[in-house]
């Protein structure tokens, strides 16, 4: 994050711009829709308003959007600084695209993972349920031959 000096800078330059150009408020906001950034219309406000140079912003969720609309479109001036600014936020954009390819892959990977232990879970039940049914057939099977042992006419009674 840049320093509050250039931050204050950075500021400054903004709203010099905005008066250069004679963009209103919702200009900018709209500018800054159409490159994809989202600022509140409340924070455009208290970032052009008087003084704000001197207050606190989140930088990247604020100040940083609107600089790289406003700069990329109109600053005219090329100073080291602008295009200090420009290379930085080229660099933390690719950042961002390649994490966010990370956290796709990643998501990718644990869905494939999920899916194949789901399918893991439903052979086992499978196996589960096929085998008491193998042991539900044996229970009848030795009551049956326990019945017949019961039954048997050559069974002496002291056998019990």
């Amino acid at each position: 994050m840049p320093s509050n000096l250039h931050t204050r800078d950075l500021i400054l330059r903004l709203k010099e711009i905005r008066t250069e150009k004679g963009l209103t408020l919702q200009e900018i906001s709209d500018k800054l829709d159409e490159a994809g950034c989202h600022v509140g219309i409340t924070s455009i406000k208290k970032v052009f308003s008087e003084g704000s140079e001197d207050l606190g912003f989140r930088y990247h969720d604020t100040i940083e959007p609107i600089a790289k609309v406003l700069l990329d479109l109109y600053d005219d001036q090329g100073d080291a600084e602008a295009i200090a600014l420009k290379a930085d936020l080229a660099v933390k954009d690719e950042l961002i695209a390649r994490r966010e390819r990370e956290l796709t892959e990643c998501r990718e990977e644990h869905a494939r993972r999920t899916e194949f232990l789901l399918k893991q879970i439903e052979l086992k039940d499978q196996r589960i349920d096929t085998l008491m049914a193998r042991v539900t057939v044996l229970i009848e099977q030795l009551q049956k031959l326990l019945d017949k042992c019961d039954n048997c006419p050559a069974r002496r009674p002291d056998d019990l």
